[in-house]
């Protein structure tokens, strides 16, 4: 065979982009319960969910919700509102009017002088539910409701001591009659005891009343933009008196108490008012001094005073009027939007750091914050976030418990697995079995054991030098003396062969070394055909000396693995000379590859005395021969060339075996990962 020695071709398209993984998963093969990023997110998500949504059915962190809510209202720019105004029975009408309640008759001339302005509806937040012994007075205030035409009177819905009853408290007959239209007063008070919402439509036994506000903008032919078709009246309830309410809204305030325009009712009365004050307006009569009426605490009652009931009504006309009345999101949807929002977490906690991951846990709760806080005022949905806010501020502590749990099982293991090579090495003491050491006593103990692990280490490395150094070079120089003709050819030849052996081990021992510390990262992109066929060139003077001939069934195109060259090359390299040396004369060594799409196989067969099954098992390992139980004539290797081979296989993520029987001869074959043709 005369082939011309191919030189190394390093073929390298491109450098690995990332570390391959393997070696640090073989690592954790023996450890109990491995960290398993995948099963530790299913698990917090089924708690986040759990804790979530739990939250949200129970709503036993509602004032969550409302600091929330209030937050946006407070956040909401104040702007004097236009259309409408409020003709307050103040302080100074008290004092030119008298005490209230006033007579009937102050109460019509007040509607006459704000009909005469020009209001373009009126309603006055005062309860006439009682008649009264100055019919007089009744009498001239329904006379003052029919000349105005647009006054609308309030209906009053509340319950009696005895029992809770509800009752519907409407005007006396007489101004019923008069009236143009009457409306329901009155908002919904949370738990807490401010004033966020209104029913649109409630009543006893049916929701048939709309809200005052309403039937203001019906009076006064303004659009109503915020509410809904009267519903359709259900069957009675199971017990008549019982509070029936329909499409309940969030309100959207203007602003803190005292943002309404006003003007005294004194002052209506005296005719002291700036030209066209009321004209075109909605007009609310109704009580803002100390003492009278109700005063209702608000989202923005932390920007001033609580506010009165007729403002509180204004507001409720205004969100009517613009359109600004806030919808609850669906109990369907707020759920899906609160499991969603509750797993948001996981999307970047397991690839954060610890810190990172605290300061962007925080930065979503805050978020979620902002972000629910200013929904109601972009779109007029309210998201009540109190499940997904706790499972936000949740997420990194049971993150974190979880890495801690691993962390601390990943400790248990190593200790184990130090303390075993301790003993094993003599540098330990078989520690207590009821010892249980603290999570940082388990720190400083695998600290202690890993300095000792270290020293261990130094000793071995003191040992590889030794061998290397002072045992292979003088050896080194002994075989050259040898090799000069110094003894008689017998002696010669003995000691040439142990000083060679001698040689051969130290070296093995510097490839094993040299294997052992490759890393993924320092693999290239190379033609797995190019070492193959230099490995051939380089062994074919060995195996011509022995009489053996090298067939070659390799495929011209470049396969492509990712690989060291050097170590690819001396394993090819090991298992020809391996062949060679258990082939008779004459025999034929045939060195072939196979690729597939995602694999490659090499082999090199031989025409030896082959194995037995028992000999194949122990074949690779470290010191061991194919022939230790049979003749060593032929026996002059380390027995650490097959070793190598499968060491180095498997740190390029592939495997080594053999194929043979007795009397057949042996195949044996590496296989490894392959790379994509097309790729480059």
């Amino acid at each position: 065979m005369g082939f011309f020695p191919r030189f190394r071709k390093a073929a390298t398209r491109r450098q690995t982009a990332h570390s391959d993984r393997s070696a640090q998963a073989a690592t954790w093969r023996g450890a109990a319960r491995p960290w398993r990023p995948g099963l530790e997110m299913g698990r917090v998500g089924a708690l986040l969910l759990m804790l979530a949504l739990g939250l949200s059915l129970g709503g036993w962190l509602q004032r969550i919700d409302h600091l929330v809510f209030d937050l946006g209202q407070q956040l909401h720019p104040v702007a004097t509102p236009q259309g409408v105004v409020i003709v307050a029975i103040d302080q100074q009408s008290l004092e030119r009017l008298g005490a209230w309640p006033w007579p009937r008759a102050i109460d019509a001339r007040l509607v006459d002088a704000v009909c005469r302005a020009g209001a373009s509806a009126v309603g006055l937040d005062i309860a006439f539910t009682e008649t009264g012994a100055d019919k007089a007075g009744n009498a001239a205030l329904a006379q003052a409701l029919r000349r105005c035409g647009r006054v609308a009177l309030p209906v009053v819905i509340d319950s009696l001591r005895s029992g809770g009853q509800f009752v519907e408290g409407l005007p006396i007959p007489a101004l019923t009659s008069a009236a143009a239209g009457l409306g329901r007063v009155g908002v919904q008070l949370d738990a807490d005891g401010v004033a966020r919402s209104v029913e649109l439509w409630e009543g006893v036994g049916a929701p048939v009343w709309p809200l005052m506000a309403q039937t203001l903008l019906d009076l006064a032919h303004a659009p109503v933009r915020g509410s809904v078709p009267r519903p359709v009246t259900p069957a009675l309830l199971g017990h008549p008196y019982a509070l029936a309410a329909a499409d309940r809204r969030l309100l959207r305030f203007a602003g803190p108490s005292g943002t309404v325009p006003r003007l005294s009712a004194s002052a209506v009365l005296d005719g002291a008012l700036p030209s066209g004050a009321l004209r075109g307006k909605v007009v609310l009569i109704g009580a803002t001094a100390a003492g009278l009426g109700d005063f209702l605490a608000t989202p923005v009652t932390a920007q001033g005073a609580p506010m009165p009931g007729v403002e509180v009504l204004a507001n409720t006309l205004l969100a009517l009027r613009d359109g600004t009345l806030i919808r609850p999101v669906g109990a369907g949807w707020s759920l899906l939007i609160t499991a969603l929002l509750a797993l948001a977490p996981l999307l970047w906690l397991p690839r954060l750091m610890p810190l990172g991951g605290l300061l962007a846990s925080v930065a979503w709760a805050a978020a979620l914050v902002v972000a629910a806080a200013m929904l109601p005022l972009w779109s007029g949905w309210w998201f009540a976030p109190q499940g997904a806010l706790i499972a936000a501020l949740s997420a990194y502590p049971l993150w974190g418990w979880r890495r801690l749990e691993a962390a601390r099982r990943h400790f248990d293991w190593e200790l184990r697995q130090l303390r075993q090579a301790g003993r094993d090495s003599g540098a330990e003491e078989a520690a207590p079995a009821h010892r249980r050491p603290s999570f940082e006593g388990r720190i400083l103990e695998v600290q202690a054991a890993q300095r000792r692990l270290r020293d261990l280490q130094s000793r071995r490395d003191d040992a590889l030098a030794f061998i290397s150094h002072d045992v292979r070079a003088p050896l080194a120089g002994a075989v050259q003396q040898l090799q000069a003709g110094a003894l008689d050819d017998a002696a010669r030849h003995r000691l040439l062969g142990q000083l060679r052996r001698a040689l051969d081990l130290a070296q093995g021992f510097l490839n094993l070394s040299r294997a052992q510390s490759l890393e993924p990262s320092e693999l290239v992109e190379l033609d797995l055909g190019a070492v193959l066929h230099q490995a051939a060139d380089f062994a074919y003077d060995e195996a011509l000396a022995r009489g053996v001939r090298f067939e070659r069934a390799l495929p011209d195109a470049p396969i492509w693995v990712r690989g060291d060259f050097d170590a690819l090359e001396r394993l090819v390299t090991n298992l020809l000379r391996n062949a060679v040396q258990h082939s008779p004369t004459e025999a034929v060594v045939t060195i072939g590859a196979a690729p597939a799409p995602r694999a490659v196989r090499f082999w090199v067969r031989d025409q030896g005395p082959g194995l037995s099954q028992a000999q194949a098992e122990r074949l690779f390992q470290r010191f061991s021969r194919g022939n230790d139980d049979g003749d060593r004539s032929l026996s002059g290797s380390t027995g650490l060339g097959l070793y190598y081979v499968r060491l180095v296989a498997e740190k390029h993520g592939g495997s080594a075996g053999v194929q043979s029987s007795p009397g057949q001869g042996a195949t044996f074959w590496v296989e490894l990962p392959r790379l994509d043709s097309g790729q480059g």
